[in-house]
Order: C-alpha cells, then sequence, then structure tokens
C-alpha cells in the first residue's frame, strides 16, 4: 500500500511540475514578445513619435466646430419642444466647450496677453449653460428663446476677448445635421 501511495505522490509531484513549468513559460511568452515588438526608446525614437502625433492632431478649432454644430442642433431641439434631445445637445455642448479648454488653456488674447479659458469657461458653464439647463428641464419654451441668447452673448463675448470679434454666433436658421429628426412624437426607426 505504501509504494502506491509514494508512486501516486511522486505522479501529482510530477504533474504539479509540469504544469507549472507550462504557466512559466507561458507567464513570461507575452513579455519576451512584447520587448521584441517594442524597440528601445531613445531620444529619436521619441522625436519621431512626437513629430508624428503633431502630423495628425487636429487644430484647436476642431472642439469650436462640434460646439457650433451641436449649438445649432440645441437650438431646433428646443425649438421643437423635442427636451431629452435638447438637453442631448447641451451637454456635448458642454462636453466640446471643456475640450476646448483643456487643448488651448492659455490663447493669446486680442492685446497679446495670455486669457484663461478655464476661468471665462466656468463663468459660462455656470452662468448660461446651467440656465438654459434648468429651462430645459422646466419644458419652458417661452424662457428658452431668451436664455439661448444669452448663450450666444457669453460665446461672443469670448470670441471678442480672444481677438475674433468677426466670429459672431446667430440664432441659426438651418440645422447643421438634418439626418437627426428633432420631432419629440416620431415613431420611426422603432
Amino acid at each position: 500500500m505504501a509504494p502506491a501511495n509514494w508512486f501516486r505522490g511522486a505522479a501529482l509531484l510530477a504533474l504539479g511540475a509540469i504544469l507549472g513549468g507550462l504557466f512559466v513559460s507561458s507567464w513570461e511568452h507575452p513579455a519576451a514578445v512584447a520587448q521584441q515588438n517594442n524597440p528601445p526608446v531613445t531620444q529619436a525614437t521619441l522625436l519621431a513619435d512626437v513629430t508624428r502625433l503633431r502630423d495628425i492632431t487636429p487644430p484647436f478649432s476642431h472642439p469650436m466646430v462640434d460646439v457650433a454644430m451641436f449649438a445649432a442642433n440645441l437650438w431646433f431641439a428646443g425649438d421643437k419642444k423635442n427636451w431629452p434631445l435638447a438637453n442631448y445637445y447641451l451637454g456635448e455642448m458642454r462636453n466640446r466647450l471643456g475640450w476646448e479648454v483643456r487643448l488651448n488653456p492659455s490663447p493669446k488674447g486680442a492685446d497679446g496677453t495670455l486669457m484663461d479659458m478655464k476661468n471665462i469657461f466656468d463663468g459660462i458653464d455656470t452662468g448660461s449653460l446651467t440656465k438654459l439647463k434648468t429651462i430645459i428641464a422646466m419644458k419652458d419654451s417661452k424662457r428658452f428663446a431668451a436664455e439661448y441668447k444669452n448663450l450666444l452673448e457669453d460665446c461672443y463675448s469670448c470670441h471678442k476677448t480672444a481677438g475674433r470679434p468677426y466670429i459672431r454666433p446667430m440664432v441659426p436658421t438651418a440645422g447643421s445635421q438634418p439626418i437627426v429628426n428633432l420631432d419629440p412624437g416620431a415613431t420611426w426607426p422603432q
């Protein structure tokens, strides 16, 4: 009986050693492959990476193009009293404004001094954006138009401060994304 237990124990020990060896080799293999696929970082590779990233980075104006699209869609959603959609567009517009601030936190203003975009954004965020969000939540179509215009005035104030008084926002007359159905009672597609 003792030799059988000894043999079983030895077999289990051997099996454990084999499984442990397989586990360790599979554990180390991806690290070795990763080292082969990632060349060492040098000054030249860092410079090449930075140059490539600069080439593919969108310009600072990119988030503002999105802001314009979402602001226009916000107007039409509010005009059609599609309050959930208006709230969505307001949130997206706010996100893109925040993105602009993160991309370009200190652009030169009209007089050449650095602007504090975060401070300007915070004022708009706690002012007209917050008021508009409250009006949308209340589904107040009469106050919506007036507060939307206040938001555009805040936007223009920022444009002037940034030395771009020629960028005058207006209440849109045509939607920038006509594929979105603004009718809050729409039933298609299902």
